[in-house]
């Protein structure tokens, strides 16, 4: 696997033929949720939008010369998904999936040449082989990419004229991929691409969506479904029967506005991103909310009051551990359990990591 290089350049003279672009060192942006004098649950480590920022990138003319020189920046982080200290990062406004490691230093694009060129890719995931399935509602379809960034399958569910997916997940050996068109969720197999069945259907009753945003699963496997229109996030269990709502729509304390993408930790808990009132909603297993995450930024213009907020979170993903680099980023005191991604697509448009864990 090859990856883009990132080169400095200082004024008109280019250094750093032989020797590379000095490594710059990473610090923390710290913020505690809840705040003191709580005892913290989730600590804000680092926002950012390009790789540079959490990881040191070494290049140097020779790489430039030989593959030109791509900067790993996001423009517009939608999707996200964690695998294997790779970070995969949909990016609305250059059509790409980016590929970050985040232990190398390395980048690569993928879905912009070859056969496959995505279109809108607004969704993320990767199974147990490094397979990535990707979300594309421009293209109508979800393209799979294998781990050397080829494409391999393309999956749509037949007889279906109108297809918009909007997020996916694998688990199982299966794929679960949310339509906004049709107001369903489909199954197919990651096996053979094989299309399985569907539920759902348009909707305020158990079972039924309206606009489903987002999917993911849990270790039990139980299918979590953002119900973006209805407010809530439906569960079902693996025969696709409703068994649990959580949230409603409303302003207070566990309500909901608009939620989008979520995602379900090693702990059984449930992290729903909430484009409308700007902020993470977390739930345990029982559907009970336990806390909110982020929030959104008070004044644009003082950076203090930017670190932490969460001003339109859209893609979430789970990190079981992180390369040694970022995991320094972690306090003293502070016993991170795992980690969270979450990508922002307005005003500073970044993704955002943390920590979850406990302090004494």
């Amino acid at each position: 696997m090859q990856y883009a290089t990132i080169v400095c350049l200082y004024g008109p003279v280019a250094l750093g033929v032989l020797t590379g672009c000095a490594t710059v060192r990473v610090t923390p942006d710290l913020v505690y949720f809840p705040p003191p004098p709580s005892s913290p649950h989730v600590v804000h480590l680092k926002s950012f939008n390009r790789l540079h920022d959490v990881v040191p990138v070494r290049g140097n003319l020779l790489d430039a010369f030989r593959r030109g020189i791509v900067s790993p920046r996001v423009g517009t982080p939608a999707g996200v998904a964690f695998h294997r200290d790779h970070l995969y990062i949909c990016d609305t406004e250059f059509g790409i999936v980016h590929d970050w490691n985040l232990d190398t230093g390395g980048a690569r694009r993928i879905g912009h040449t070859g056969n496959v060129v995505l279109v809108e890719p607004v969704a993320v995931a990767v199974d147990a082989a490094g397979t990535v399935y990707v979300a594309d509602t421009g293209r109508g379809e979800v393209a799979a990419f294998d781990a050397a960034g080829r494409p391999v399958r393309r999956f749509r569910p037949p007889d279906r004229e109108q297809y918009r997916p909007v997020s996916c997940t694998t688990a199982r050996g299966r794929l679960y991929i949310a339509d906004i068109a049709a107001h369903r969720v489909d199954v197919f197999s990651t096996t053979d691409g094989a299309y399985i069945t569907s539920f759902g259907g348009i909707g305020s009753e158990p079972g039924r969506f309206y606009f489903p945003m987002g999917v993911g699963t849990d270790a039990e496997g139980n299918i979590f479904v953002s119900d973006m229109m209805n407010a809530r996030v439906l569960v079902f269990n693996d025969s696709h029967t409703p068994v649990r709502s959580m949230g409603r729509p409303g302003n207070r304390y566990g309500d909901m506005g608009k939620p989008r993408h979520l995602a379900v930790g090693p702990d059984g808990v449930i992290f729903i991103t909430d484009v409308e009132f700007g902020h993470v909603h977390l739930f345990n297993k029982q559907g009970q909310l336990l806390m909110l995450l982020g929030g959104r930024e008070n004044q644009p213009g003082d950076r203090e009051d930017q670190l932490g907020a969460t001003p339109m979170p859209v893609g979430v993903a789970i990190a079981p551990k992180l390369p040694d680099r970022l995991a320094s980023l972690v306090p003293d005191g502070f016993h991170p359990t795992y980690f969270l991604f979450i990508t922002n697509t307005i005003g500073a448009k970044r993704i955002s990591l943390f920590a979850l864990g406990s302090a004494p």
